[in-house]
């Protein structure tokens, strides 16, 4: 059963609507004045199924309600009613969004299908509207928690790079759209200099999750090595960590990690890398010393065992950490990603170049390849030998 509202002064006009349509079981309200029909659709238009409307009203014509109905309900439907077919008449008031026009007399089945498919519209533009609603809320909701993943990662970045006689450090970071799960620091703990580059393989604020948890291990590490307590083998340090992820995270969330250890005193780097991509030793002669993965990913495998990797550091020597993001940036699908080699060629070209100007050289040319398309977040960070 639908609701009809009919708004017209001609009294037999309204009877004869009001009788045809009752006998097919719809509830029809009548009203003869304009005003008095207005009145009623504002209190009850959320209950209307429809209206018709004579043209022709004393006050307030018809073209003036369908204007008011339209303004307080767009999607329903308004059908006007005329004793004369007008062409100029009819074209106004289809474009002021009647959705028919019907010229007297007005026979039944003529009126039943003009009901029905305006009732049919409406409930299409409604549940249009409710759809675009939904969908708005879903978008705003995301953008939410992009917008908290990506307040929680920026939080958790380190303010400056530290001061520490005999290096110098130098760092560009940059996240992507989607949120990505970089991460990086360095700090002095004593005897020791204690740095790492990590990459969670989701986005968004599951990303930023896992990376808390990484970075607050990490933390507890330094914090322990700076009171020399506790202090775990290099190895042992992942072997833990991969441990704490497998009981804290889904199988199907993983992470890459490289992390680092130089003695002040004897310039000896110690790395150990969970299946993080090839870190890089830049000679000062240009030659390069592979800083490869000595263990599987994080978070992944039980069984898990991670070896350490030696290697002694000389003056100008360049450690350069990153993540796939650099490598792996392209403009589109079809373009090879910028790469390794090329990464390579131009940390080697840089041998002479001071750390932030290289930093900000590469990360240059990785936009300038990508035409500035991240679908991951980049990471670059380089650490000198002075």
């Amino acid at each position: 059963m639908s609701k009809i509202l009919v708004i017209d002064n001609e009294i037999t006009t309204l009877d004869n609507i009001k009788f045809a349509l009752e006998l097919e079981n719809n509830e029809v309200i009548t009203f003869s004045n304009s005003e008095t029909g207005l009145d009623y659709f504002n209190k009850n238009y959320s209950s209307i199924d429809v209206v018709l409307t004579n043209i022709k009203m004393p006050n307030i014509s018809g073209i003036e309600i369908l204007r008011k109905i339209k303004k307080i309900m767009p999607e329903m439907g308004v059908i006007i009613l005329t004793d004369h077919g007008d062409l100029e008449t009819a074209i106004q008031v289809m474009k002021e969004g009647a959705f028919e026009y019907i010229t007297k007399p007005i026979t039944n089945d003529k009126l039943t299908i003009a009901i029905n498919n305006a009732i049919n519209k409406k409930n299409l533009l409604l549940e249009n509207a409710r759809i675009h609603r939904e969908l708005l809320e879903h978008k705003n909701y995301l953008q939410g928690l992009h917008d908290s993943a990506e307040k929680i990662l920026k939080n958790m970045l380190p303010k400056k790079l530290p001061d520490i006689s005999g290096f110098d450090f130098a760092v560009e970071y940059k996240s992507c759209d989607s949120v990505g799960g970089d991460m990086y620091d360095i700090s002095d703990i004593g005897d020791y200099i204690c740095f790492y580059v990590f990459d969670v393989s989701s986005h968004g604020i599951l990303a930023s999750v896992i990376s808390t948890i990484i970075k607050s291990f990490l933390k507890n590490i330094e914090y322990n090595y700076k009171q020399g307590i506790n202090k775990r083998r290099f190895p042992e340090i992942v072997l833990d960590l991969n441990m704490m992820l497998l009981s804290n995270t889904e199988q199907n969330v993983f992470a890459t990690l490289l992390l680092g250890f130089i003695d002040k005193k004897s310039k000896t780097l110690y790395t150990v890398s969970a299946g993080h991509i090839n870190q890089f030793i830049i000679r000062k002669d240009g030659s390069h010393v592979p800083l490869e993965s000595t263990g599987p990913i994080l978070g992944v495998f039980e069984d898990a065992m991670y070896n350490c990797c030696v290697n002694q550091l000389y003056q100008n020597d360049k450690i350069w950490l990153f993540t796939d993001g650099l490598i792996e940036a392209s403009p589109d699908e079809e373009t090879p990603p910028f790469g390794e080699d090329m990464l390579l060629s131009l940390l080697k070209k840089n041998t002479g170049t001071n750390l932030a100007d290289t930093v900000k050289e590469v990360v240059y040319a990785v936009k300038n390849y990508s035409k500035e398309t991240f679908f991951d977040d980049i990471t670059l960070l380089g650490i000198e030998v002075r």
